[in-house]
């Protein structure tokens, strides 16, 4: 059979990649460069095996092979795959589990793409349309006032829970901690029937905060919002009717770097003074956890709550465009799906950051107690990392998959095959 399939293409790639990785001095060179080659041939292997099994069988739907073909060739793939990073410490398995499936099931194939139907048996189950239910769609569509107010919770509660190893902030991320949370918490303090907060410490560190964004904002946007107007100005095909002028943009560019470095910062700040006012105002509370057996636990669940309400106070301050974007004209460049206050910060953006610290959180905890749960220590570290790799490849196989599902579209785009994984899935298939 294999003397039939024509591809010189794949099987020289596969040399090509062996003899590299050779030269690196990687190891099971012949696996990785299978797997990152050799898929084309699989699947014609594959069509030939399946064609010539089932050739008197005149009822078989080809969209139905088309898929049993994908699916059987990206597992052999992704045995291949397996087979090289099994074993290997070089290889963060566990990272790649949590980024692989929250960017599978966050942005590539969510429940509100209804029409992404990788295995058309199974896949509408996991879909919002599949349900018809309003009521569902609503909640998923503002699944954003519950998803962040649990995760800033969560983060808070790493933050200001003590522990003998500090193994909490040992896996919360630096920068977090050093460049958003210490500026602010630091000049709080709690203490036996008093609290107190520096005003000024707490003022200097919001006007840092602003800086930084304004010089983020202004670096990031300065080529389309004045670059791009002076030869639009230049050439007389600008046709904004509020900016008549270069100065009318460079005050407006002026102007909306202000308000989304302003509007930022905000959104840092208020969720963390809304909790120390919680903590405050509910401190007494405290006395009764000293002769808690699960005083850790109580404390834990505490500071979550206080987290998730003003998570949710934040959001909803955010939806209400309290603070108007004076001396701000609109543009074509800005983005008013959610609301014509640049202010706002986008349902999009919360979508995004919620899956990035989302990350952040689940492979915290799973590193926390694989390393040091005593009910995940009867097996030792080296099985979990075997684990991790078998399901990294099965996330790897589910990329593969969509993404023989997205070639086989006629060119429809889910707002998808822009994303840089699949653009790396499609590369070696």
């Amino acid at each position: 059979m294999l003397k039939k399939i024509d591809d010189t293409g794949s099987i020289n790639k596969w040399i090509k990649w062996v003899v590299l990785l050779l030269v690196l001095r990687r190891n099971r060179a012949a696996q990785w460069a299978g797997f990152l080659s050799l898929n084309p041939v699989i699947k014609k292997v594959v069509t030939k095996a399946l064609t010539k099994s089932k050739q008197s069988d005149s009822h078989t739907e080809p969209s139905i092979n088309r898929v049993v073909v994908s699916q059987l060739s990206n597992l052999i793939s992704s045995g291949l795959l397996f087979s090289a990073i099994l074993d290997n410490p070089k290889i963060p398995s566990d990272y790649g589990v949590v980024y692989v499936f929250s960017n599978y099931i966050g942005e590539l194939n969510p429940p509100s793409h209804s029409q992404i139907l990788v295995t058309p048996k199974s896949s509408r189950y996991f879909k919002i349309s599949y349900y018809n239910s309003p009521r569902l769609r609503q909640l998923y569509n503002h699944k954003q006032f519950l998803i962040f107010p649990l995760i800033f919770g969560q983060i808070l509660s790493n933050y200001l829970t003590p522990t003998r190893y500090k193994l909490n902030q040992r896996y919360l991320s630096s920068s977090i901690k050093s460049r958003i949370l210490n500026p602010i918490w630091i000049n709080y303090s709690l203490g036996v029937n008093y609290h107190s907060l520096k005003w000024l410490g707490l003022l200097k560190s919001y006007f840092i905060h602003n800086l930084v964004f304004l010089l983020l904002f202004g670096v990031l946007t300065f080529k389309k919002r004045v670059v791009d107007h002076y030869y639009e100005f230049k050439h007389n095909v600008y046709n904004a009717n509020s900016l008549k002028d270069l100065k009318s943009v460079v005050l407006n560019y002026v102007s909306y770097i202000f308000h989304r470095a302003n509007s930022i910062t905000n959104f840092i700040y208020l969720p963390n003074l809304i909790s120390i006012l919680l903590i405050s105002l509910t401190a007494p509370v405290m006395r009764y956890i000293h002769g808690s057996r699960h005083r850790k636990l109580f404390f834990k669940s505490y500071i979550k709550v206080i987290g998730f309400i003003a998570g949710f106070v934040t959001l909803f301050a955010n939806s209400m465009d309290l603070i108007p974007a004076f001396k701000y004209a609109l543009t074509d460049y800005d983005d008013t799906t959610d609301s014509d206050n640049i202010r706002r910060i986008s349902d999009g953006f919360f979508n995004g950051l919620s899956l990035y610290l989302l990350r952040l959180i689940v492979l915290q905890k799973w590193r926390i107690l694989k390393e040091n749960h005593p009910l995940f220590q009867t097996f030792k570290v080296k099985t979990w990392a075997r684990l991790e790799s078998l399901v990294l490849c099965v996330g790897i196989f589910k990329l593969m998959n969509l993404n023989d599902f997205l070639k086989n579209t006629n060119g429809k785009d889910y707002g998808t095959k822009q994303n840089s994984m699949i653009k790396l899935i499609d590369r070696i298939m």
